[in-house]
């Protein structure tokens, strides 16, 4: 199964979050499992990726035209697939995806996240999806969901296209079953 990780590519992390993304590809390549990402050696994608590669998994990486001009470095050992540009990238990760875990990040993975359980909702997408809540990160967003929910503002529940986990091996565990 593909297992697409939307991250981070902040290089200014504190290790909590780093040890966590170290886990995820790990428990991706142990379980046998393709990671695909967004291709760079920065941050948690540099460190959910470097992790799946040492443990012997595979791993594909989306990298777009624009930043790799600006010299940014790809993770060694995966295999690599070059996109024009930002919507490309995630629409190729997409494509090559059975499921999808996001770990904390910016405006990118929150794109990422949202586009992924949007898709769910409205049929386009037979995928899992999961976030992988490290140090409470997600808290906030959860609450701010389920207070969309409550207030009649979402149609649908967004758990009922997400799950949120605390453990990189229960994650991977539950995408299995879903699949």
């Amino acid at each position: 199964m593909n297992i697409c990780v939307f991250c981070s590519s902040s290089s200014n992390l504190d290790s909590i979050y780093l040890d966590a993304a170290t886990a995820l590809g790990r428990t991706i390549a142990h379980h046998g499992h393709t990671l695909v990402f967004g291709g760079y050696d920065m941050g948690l994608m540099g460190a959910v990726a470097r992790a799946a590669v040492e443990a012997g998994g595979h791993v594909i990486g989306i990298t777009t035209e624009g930043l790799s001009a600006k010299g940014r470095a790809v993770v060694a050992g995966i295999e690599e697939e070059c996109t024009a540009d930002l919507s490309a990238r995630k629409e190729r990760m997409v494509e090559l995806s059975d499921a999808f875990v996001t770990l904390p990040g910016g405006l990118g993975t929150f794109d990422e996240f949202f586009s992924v359980i949007s898709r769910v909702k409205a049929g386009e997408l037979d995928a899992a999806s999961a976030l992988l809540d490290v140090d409470d990160f997600f808290k906030p967003l959860a609450a701010l969901l389920d207070d969309a929910c409550a207030r009649g503002l979402n149609s649908t529940d967004w758990r009922a296209t997400c799950e949120i986990f605390d453990n990189a091996e229960t994650l991977v565990s539950w995408i299995e079953s879903t699949r």
